[in-house]
């Protein structure tokens, strides 16, 4: 179930996303995006979610089920889903338009102590998977990235 939301978001999403250079959280590298830590309170409410994005335009198709925040050039744009029985934040996507893939999954990996490896089955020339698992926000979460050589999208989700 974990990987066909995955598998959704991922190709829904690879639209969106992108350089960064506002004054957000993460580590600016010349000529590329700036690596954005979304909120991991996992199991927090949307109104939580709502305050720690807040700088960002929050997209009107939003709902009580899924959030969609741009960061106001539409450069980089980071999703919350809110599943389950109690609606909490359960899955998160970020999605930047960068050819940088290594950049990125070198942020993953070093803030959050991971390996994200390849999967040769799932990728091909120019649409390339990786995925990985770690501790993150006190949780085992799952990592999938899907890179189509213009976009990064990156999703965290709770594992079934």
């Amino acid at each position: 179930m974990m990987l066909a939301l995955m598998g959704c978001m991922c190709t829904t999403f690879t639209a969106c996303g992108g350089d960064d250079d506002d004054d957000l959280p993460g580590q600016e590298v010349p000529g590329t995006v700036t690596y954005y830590e979304p909120c991991f309170d996992w199991g927090s409410n949307t109104d939580h979610v709502k305050a720690y994005m807040s700088g960002w335009d929050l997209v009107e198709t939003s709902n009580d089920y899924a959030q969609m925040y741009s960061n106001g050039r539409n450069t980089t744009t980071v999703t919350y889903a809110f599943l389950g029985s109690g609606h909490g934040l359960s899955m998160v996507t970020v999605t930047y338009i960068t050819g940088n893939t290594q950049y990125i999954i070198s942020e993953i990996e070093k803030r959050y102590n991971m390996t994200l490896t390849k999967d040769e089955a799932s990728s091909k020339k120019g649409d390339t998977v990786y995925s990985g698992n770690g501790v993150i926000g006190g949780r085992t979460i799952a990592v999938l990235l899907h890179s189509t050589g213009a976009t990064v999208t990156v999703i965290f989700g709770i594992p079934d």
